[in-house]
């Protein structure tokens, strides 16, 4: 039996995701492009396809920067210029 787990993160502002994180679970198109693939994927809302009316999701390009939960947090939190406190176990209490 094979178990296929989804996961999706994104970066949301004014109700436009402007970043995806997509688990490997479904293959995607690029139509521009005329690319096609099955593999982990970033979402990234660009101005061209936004001109032509696509969805924020429309393009994606396929990565390994990351494989689980975990790591899919840390790609996003890097790739947008997050920065994490050194000690935030310490900022708990």
């Amino acid at each position: 039996m094979t178990v296929t787990r989804v996961l999706c993160l994104g970066v949301i502002v004014n109700a436009d995701r402007l970043r995806q994180y997509n688990g490997k679970s479904h293959e995607h198109s690029n139509k521009l492009e005329k690319q096609t693939f099955y593999n982990f994927q970033i979402y990234t809302a660009t101005e061209r396809y936004q001109e032509l009316g696509k969805d924020e999701d429309a393009y994606a390009e396929q990565t390994e920067r990351y494989s689980d939960l975990q790591s899919a947090i840390d790609c996003m939190l890097s790739d947008c210029g997050f920065k994490l406190p050194a000690d935030m176990q310490g900022m708990l209490f």
